[in-house]
């Protein structure tokens, strides 16, 4: 997701006053270095949400990186083994078709694609209407917007997903809307980048503002009142290789290029550890990883978060 608020909508969202969408502003205070959060834009301190690396006036993400991901989303050992992890995850936790789900950061749809295969009836949302176009023929309700200020009544969805979207944007402003939007005891889940540590040229061309700790992803989704019911790392297998990758693109746009595009033969390798990684996970807690996926649930109520 880019981080320049959209003016004018594409497609539509069927069944939904689209007027009706809050009138919360977007925060666009200076981000600091080296882990020193500006509050306004956390809502939480970094001792409460753990230590976090912080962009300091992250690239927008861009039509190129989102063909780019686009190319790669289907077939990259990254995107397999997530989806291999979340599948799982769908399948334990949420409610069966045909449910009503939102993926608020669809992107070009693969998400949403594989839900409606499913039989779920989905709705998406991206910032960027470069992809929109190809989610359209996967859903009817299927429109343009900031996660931070969905055009949505409260309440319309038994199910949110938002994958590796909130580190783009105002975390606690875009949680505050997806809870805002789900039913009284529907799911979220979300997946971030994780450990700060990791940090490099990857996140800065992503138009990434940060990467989380486990602490602070829960810090973050328990100020909402939402019943945590799993957060774990993913690609803690393959760890060492990224490590390595990301020490050595820390500023060079190389090491990314390489890691998006690896040779067939690397890919199908790296494929299988991936999805072992995703499958080994529902025994395993992995200690660590390059990423943390996260399901709760929200409250019964409609608290405001603290």
């Amino acid at each position: 997701m880019g981080l320049i608020r959209p003016k004018v909508r594409v497609g539509s969202c069927q069944d939904f006053n689209l007027s009706s969408g809050p009138a919360r502003g977007h925060h666009g205070s200076r981000l600091a270095r080296a882990g020193v959060t500006n509050r306004r834009d956390d809502g939480l301190s970094n001792q409460g949400r753990g230590a976090r690396r912080v962009a300091d006036g992250p690239m927008p993400f861009t039509a190129e990186r989102l063909q780019r991901l686009a190319d790669i989303e289907r077939w990259h050992f990254w995107f397999v083994g997530r989806r291999r992890l979340i599948d799982r995850l769908v399948g334990r936790y949420l409610p069966g078709p045909p449910a009503t789900l939102l993926d608020a950061g669809c992107g070009t749809g693969a998400t949403l694609e594989w839900l409606a295969a499913r039989g779920y009836r989905v709705t998406g949302c991206d910032q960027r209407p470069e992809g929109l176009g190809q989610v359209r023929a996967v859903s009817a309700g299927v429109f343009q917007a900031d996660v931070t200020r969905l055009p949505v009544p409260g309440q319309q969805f038994d199910a949110a997903f938002s994958l590796d979207v909130i580190e783009h944007v105002d975390d606690r402003a875009a949680i505050g809307e997806l809870v805002r939007v789900l039913k009284p005891g529907a799911h979220l889940v979300v997946s971030v980048p994780a450990m700060p540590s990791l940090w490099s040229y990857r996140d800065e061309a992503a138009g990434h503002r940060r990467r989380y700790t486990r602490a602070g992803l829960l810090t973050l989704l328990r100020s909402f009142h939402l019943d945590v019911q799993y957060v774990g790392y993913y690609q803690c297998l393959l760890l060492p290789l990224v490590m390595a990758t990301r020490w050595l693109g820390s500023r060079n746009p190389v090491w990314r290029d390489r890691e998006d595009l690896p040779h067939p033969v690397i890919n199908a390798a790296l494929t299988l550890v991936a999805r072992l990684d995703a499958r080994l996970g529902r025994v395993v807690g992995w200690p660590c990883g390059s990423s943390l996926v996260a399901v709760c649930r929200t409250p019964a109520g409609s608290p405001e978060a603290e």
